[in-house]
């Protein structure tokens, strides 16, 4: 499933995803494990250039706060992105699944200026996983599709990936 809903001021762009092989835990491990810049070229080996933890989900008690710097590659350019996890209840995107990452990219100033949910939940031979990216009605729809095309395939590389790391690091 792959659409944009929209108001005035906001644009969300909402990707659906089956993910054979990958469980619901491992992606829940993922979050916090994600760790320096090598582990996060795994996830996309073409875009992700680089990872740092400015606060590490280690040093606070919990997820919620913890703060990366990334930059990856988006409509070819390479863009740095502050990125800090947030409580799922309190973000402005609603979950449907019981498993949930949200997170705000934020400014120089932490205030939000888009909102992300990835939610996911069982199904028999893995997991199905909705990406929600909660956009400025100002993003060009250039952008809107490079980052759908972005999402996708991270998403997809889970599979090739994270359940031999998950297993080996159990």
């Amino acid at each position: 499933m792959n659409n944009k809903k929209s108001n005035k001021e906001t644009v969300d762009l909402i990707i659906e995803q089956e993910l054979s092989g990958v469980s619901p835990e491992m992606i829940d491990w993922w979050w916090d494990h994600i760790d320096n810049s090598e582990r996060y070229k795994l996830w996309h080996p073409k875009d992700h250039k680089s990872f740092e933890w400015e606060i590490s989900p280690e040093n606070i008690k919990g997820h919620v706060g913890a703060i990366q710097r990334v930059v990856e590659t988006i409509e070819g350019r390479p863009t740095s992105l502050r990125i800090r996890w947030e409580n799922s209840d309190s973000i402005p995107i609603k979950a449907e699944f019981k498993h949930k990452n949200a997170a705000s990219v934020i400014n120089d100033k932490d205030e939000p200026i888009t909102w992300v949910l990835h939610e996911y939940h069982s199904i028999p031979k893995g997991t199905v996983l909705r990406s929600t990216f909660r956009l400025s009605a100002q993003a060009p729809n250039s952008f809107i599709e490079h980052l759908r095309k972005h999402n996708i395939e991270e998403i997809e590389f889970f599979t090739e990936f994270l359940p031999k790391l998950y297993e080996e690091e159990q």
